[in-house]
């Protein structure tokens, strides 16, 4: 969404709108809090498979490294820009993870996650009880607009949350509403009483971002306001100026939160034509790098890589309403048998990838499965399965990147085995909306995040009571399809909260749906990040998630 007003600023080489984002007041650093050991932490530790750690000098930033003016260890940090992700308002960032990501950085949630586990974030401690969750905010916590931030506004933000879903919804809506009610006992602590604790719990009420009361307890409709304060957050960074027609954004370091120190006075999201040109020349400072050219650029001792093993994935739904012949089995097996998955890891990813697993969870995970059922090439065994059918699809899929290749491989494919397939290609966006809609038939969706642990959204992908509830691609699951086994293991996991007993049912899960096929995993993509690690070295993943870019503990002093 464009913002209605602006004023210009000129940004390196964009023009972008300055914003009118709470200027709160300066203060030093907050000490470090309490950390519980949860499920996550139990999660990390045993994540041997997934390596949380990047590649560079080794050395920590800290006080021995000259510092800004400003007293952070950078003056900028520069990444790519050039797409419109949304104001960074809790309403209208775009779902997707780039949207997320800058939302966070201006809002911040009670709590957040590192390499190990739950970290504090506004809340310095926690104690959980039962169905009770009690939050203890840092003493002298503000918003931006230096107005203190209280447990008055973490109560405000629940009922306004239930009232009014944001993007990112981790309370849930209407009658799965996941919290029963809350408690404020004093300024700095609340407790919070669920209906039920299952093993994300901790997550889900740590994770809702905090709204100041004085800006939106007048705003009815959140999902168009954008007067002031809406861009009023309390995270470590201020969003001082953002323009969707460049996809231009501005981050301040605002020194008033207390979770932890920004490592740049600014962070910038600026249009570049060609990233791997703009990195080089030193116009960004972290981007993708290209698998073929991985060599050259790990023998730099300059450079810091980044490796997101299998974290990107593509996956074939099926709308079974418009498409009931497919409620076959047999068919649905034999849309693999079709499929050459593995030239779409060899033309496509340039074999930076893998074939993916018929039970979603990609090899590289801790609950990946290996005993899922694999299903090979076989455009014979396809064509004889599809003889005479006289089907025809039409296929959604986005209009740029890698999908437009994978998306031409599935339709040859497709149409040797004897499928007619009329490809509809939209942005991005646009594909996402229609397949939240169930305006499809078949619909190509690739999405990161696939290397996430644990792997929740095999219950928001697969389940028939919590699938297709949110715009995400991790809730986008198949339309008219049910299985009350998949389900009830889908739903139950939430439930168990001792780790290796979830683990193993998470693994059940996988191998039902590799026999049941209720979707089509194309395939998993690995990708790489580079950095100037001589300028800085502070990217980092977390247990749960690779995208070193969007997590923003890499924007901070570690």
């Amino acid at each position: 969404m464009r913002l209605r007003k602006k004023s210009a600023l000129v940004l390196g080489a964009a023009l972008i709108a300055v914003l009118a984002a709470g200027c709160g007041t300066k203060s030093n650093t907050a000490a470090s809090g309490t950390m519980a050991t949860t499920e996550t932490s139990q999660a990390a530790a045993s994540n041997s498979a997934a390596d949380t750690s990047v590649s560079g000098n080794g050395e920590t930033a800290g006080d021995s490294q000259k510092r800004t003016a400003e007293g952070h260890l950078v003056e900028t940090l520069k990444l790519e820009g050039g797409t419109d992700w949304g104001a960074p308002s809790p309403f209208l960032n775009a779902s997707r993870g780039p949207g997320s990501a800058k939302m966070n950085m201006v809002y911040a949630s009670l709590i957040d996650e590192d390499e190990n586990g739950d970290i504090p974030w506004l809340a310095e401690s926690w104690t959980i009880e039962g169905n009770d969750y009690t939050f203890t905010l840092y003493p002298d916590t503000t918003f931006h607009d230096g107005e203190p931030l209280t447990t008055e506004d973490v109560a405000f933000s629940i009922d306004y949350f239930k009232e009014h879903t944001p993007v990112s919804n981790y309370l849930g809506a209407g009658d799965s509403f996941i919290i029963d009610h809350y408690t404020v006992v004093d300024d700095r602590t609340i407790t919070i009483t669920v209906k039920e604790s299952a093993a994300d719990t901790l997550t889900n009420v740590g994770s809702f971002v905090i709204i100041p009361k004085h800006v939106w307890e007048n705003v009815e409709d959140p999902n168009t306001y954008t007067g002031d304060g809406y861009l009023t957050g309390s995270g470590a960074y201020m969003c001082t100026a953002y323009d969707g027609a460049t996809g231009s954004y501005e981050l301040t370091a605002f020194d008033g939160f207390k979770g932890g120190k920004p490592a740049a006075d600014r962070v910038l999201f600026v249009p570049v034509s060609d990233p791997l040109l703009a990195f080089e020349n030193g116009e960004i400072d972290i981007t993708s790098m290209p698998a073929d050219l991985k060599e050259k650029y790990t023998g730099d001792p300059s450079i810091g890589i980044v490796d997101k093993a299998n974290d990107m994935g593509y996956k074939l739904l099926i709308n079974f309403e418009k498409c009931p012949d497919f409620l076959d089995i047999e068919l649905r097996k034999a849309l693999y048998a079709a499929l050459d998955r593995q030239a779409v890891v060899d033309k496509v990813f340039r074999g930076a990838g893998s074939v993916g697993s018929a039970g979603y969870v990609p090899e590289g995970s801790i609950y990946y499965n290996e005993k899922c059922v694999q299903y090979d090439y076989d455009p014979e065994a396809a064509k004889a399965a599809f003889d005479g059918k006289g089907l025809e699809v039409t296929m959604l899929a986005a209009d740029s990147g890698d999908d437009v290749a994978i998306a031409e491989l599935i339709k040859l494919n497709l149409e040797a085995a004897g499928i007619k397939v009329n490809v509809t290609a939209y942005d991005s966006a646009t594909r996402d909306e229609r397949v939240n809609g169930g305006d499809y038939e078949f619909a190509l969706v690739g999405n990161g995040g696939w290397g996430n642990n644990p792997p929740k959204y095999m219950r928001t992908i697969f389940s028939d009571i919590s699938k297709n509830q949110g715009g995400n691609p991790h809730s986008m699951g198949p339309i008219g399809y049910s299985n009350e086994e998949i389900t009830k293991l889908a739903e139950d996991q939430m439930n168990e909260v001792d780790f290796d007993a979830r683990k193993q049912m998470f693994k059940d899960l996988e191998a039902l749906v590799s026999e049941e096929v209720p979707l089509i995993v194309v395939a998993n993509k690995s990708s790489y990040s580079m950095y100037r690690n001589d300028y800085f070295d502070g990217w980092m993943k977390t247990y749960a998630y690779q995208q070193a870019e969007q997590n923003r503990l890499s924007f901070m002093e570690r």
